[in-house]
């Protein structure tokens, strides 16, 4: 969920990943998602079983887009930051998954392409919840450690969750504006979106 920033074996990673994924989904839309296997995939890729494994579990996690890479020292600040009203930590998480979002900026064809395998098939779309819920679970680690609670406690999962609903219902508009313009950003509807939910929590 976190990376360190910088360094060539972590970027040739990102990039490995990124590749394996890109040809899934090309693979996918080509022959059909039911029809493909991780052989071709690996071999689209032109990576190992080995490598594919490393990376991921099986066809369906290679097909889902992966959350925000937070930098360690970002979560760092942001947890050095200390207890505040709910409302500050919200937005100040909400600022932390914009710049991990920034730095690896979301495709939105990549995003369209997985969001149509998961209304066409089951598997698809609960690896793309449970990845959700992993990443959730994850940001509420992150704020209890700033608050210092416990992850399960209240605060820390409600925080996390109304954080993962702004990115989700952003990232979902983004992709329904269409395909016209793909160099565009998601940035601009997070920011939108975060700013309506100020507006209904109220001052």
């Amino acid at each position: 969920m976190t990376q360190k920033t910088g360094g060539l074996r972590e970027r040739r990673r990102r990039e490995t990943r990124q590749e394996i994924r890109a040809a899934a989904l090309r693979l996918a839309g080509e022959r059909g998602y039911d029809k493909i296997t991780i052989d071709m995939i690996t071999t689209e890729a032109d990576v190992s079983h080995r490598t594919f494994f490393n990376y991921f579990p099986n066809k369906e996690a290679a097909v889902i887009p992966p959350p925000p890479q937070l930098a360690d020292e970002e979560v760092e600040a942001f947890t050095a930051a200390g207890p505040a009203h709910p409302g500050r930590i919200l937005a100040d998480l909400t600022e932390l998954l914009l710049r991990g979002a920034a730095e690896r900026p979301p495709q939105r064809d990549e995003f369209a392409a997985t969001f149509l395998l998961t209304r066409e098939h089951p598997s698809v779309l609960a690896a793309m919840l449970a990845s959700f819920a992993e990443f959730e679970q994850f940001l509420a680690g992150v704020v209890a450690s700033r608050t210092g609670e416990l992850p399960e406690d209240d605060a820390p999962r409600l925080i996390a969750a109304l954080a993962m609903t702004v990115l989700r219902t952003s990232i979902e508009g983004w992709v329904a504006e269409g395909l016209q313009d793909k160099d565009d950003s998601a940035l601009p509807d997070v920011e939108r979106v975060m700013t309506l939910l100020r507006a209904f929590l109220g001052p």
